[in-house]
């Protein structure tokens, strides 16, 4: 008897139209960023402790962030 596979992130969405589509492209991509602005440098850390070698995104704000809100976050 085969063991299931084990469960991994998954995102059912339903059929987007093109408009629809570039809307999310573009909170997942807003979402990187600022998950890689507050967290990039413990991430980093954590990579390069497991061996994992991923590049920072290009776009990538490695400096540190102020407390309070923040114009460009979403």
């Amino acid at each position: 008897m085969r063991r299931p596979p084990p469960p991994h992130a998954q995102i059912h969405l339903p059929a987007l139209d093109a408009p629809c589509a570039l809307i999310l492209v573009d909170v997942f991509e807003r979402a990187i960023t600022a998950i890689w602005r507050a967290h990039g440098d413990a991430m980093a850390d954590l990579q390069a402790l497991r061996g994992i070698e991923t590049p920072r995104p290009p776009d990538a704000v490695w400096e540190s962030v102020p407390d309070g809100p923040h114009d460009d976050c979403f």
